[in-house]
């Protein structure tokens, strides 16, 4: 076996633990409904699979997006670029320090492990910043277990902004096809092409291999079209209940006694 090829399996390894743990999690968490199915795995594997062997292509797309002569002839994409992946940065580094620290109080490890995986993998971004403060082009199988946690230059893998992005597409399609709401088969493309402009921007800065946004984006519509049917499928479920409440459905009727109030939880 090459050493690439091998470099290869390794990527594909190191994928199969990161969704295992929530496979698990989730399926000991409620033993009374299936969350996690055989064709959920299915795709895990496939989407596992799928991403080694993409990381092949790592280096030429990202010495395609990171040619200077693109950049220099598109300055106004660059810019707009920069723009977008400054604005959601922040939420996006917020949002999955807060999703796991509630995991970690709600003892939701899989839920942890998915959260913080972008920093505990320690993959290279397509460059890093060297000893001599000069950029460096990096290799995409370099993997440093923790290191994400002291250094920008590894919190590579896989792209959270194609992750919460995608996820929140994901979401508020299924949401949507759940209620029949009109006019989805417009809406729910335009909600993808949004979610994708985030991780093209970290692409095309080269802060992000191909397959950091290709198993980001797996996981992340993965995640939101599940939240969302469990939720359609389990209504009494705690998670709802301590967001949303108590709710009640509150009317009037008429009936053999004349016009009445009634309030009823549902």
């Amino acid at each position: 076996m090459t050493g690439s090829w091998a470099r290869t399996l390794a990527v594909a390894v190191s994928l199969g633990g990161t969704v295992a743990p929530c496979a698990r999690a989730q399926s000991a968490d409620l033993p009374s409904g299936v969350v996690i199915t055989g064709r959920d795995l299915g795709l895990v594997a496939a989407a596992t699979l799928g991403t080694a062997v993409l990381s092949r292509l790592d280096v030429p797309v990202a010495h395609r997006f990171g040619d200077s002569a693109i950049h220099a002839r598109h300055p106004g994409l660059t810019t707009a670029a920069t723009r977008t992946s400054v604005v959601t940065e922040t939420l996006l580094m917020l949002a999955g320090g807060t999703v796991y620290g509630i995991a970690r109080l709600r003892h939701d490890d899989g839920t942890a492990d998915v959260a913080l995986h972008t920093t505990d993998l320690g993959r290279a971004r397509p460059y890093v910043i060297d000893a001599a403060d000069e950029r460096r082009d990096s290799d995409p199988y370099d993997f440093e277990l923790l290191h994400g946690f002291t250094s920008f230059d590894y919190r590579s893998f896989p792209s959270m902004h194609a992750m919460a992005s995608v996820a929140v597409a994901a979401a508020l399609s299924t949401e949507m096809r759940e209620r029949g709401t009109p006019h989805r088969a417009v809406i729910s493309p335009l909600l993808y092409v949004g979610a994708a402009m985030p991780a093209l921007a970290r692409l095309y800065l080269d802060e992000h291999w191909v397959s950091d946004i290709a198993f980001g984006a797996f996981l992340g519509a993965f995640a939101g079209q599940k939240v969302v049917t469990y939720s359609h499928e389990h209504p009494d479920n705690r998670i709802d209940r301590s967001l949303l409440g108590h709710r009640m459905n509150v009317g009037f009727m008429s009936g053999a006694r004349g016009l009445s109030f009634f309030a009823s939880p549902f």
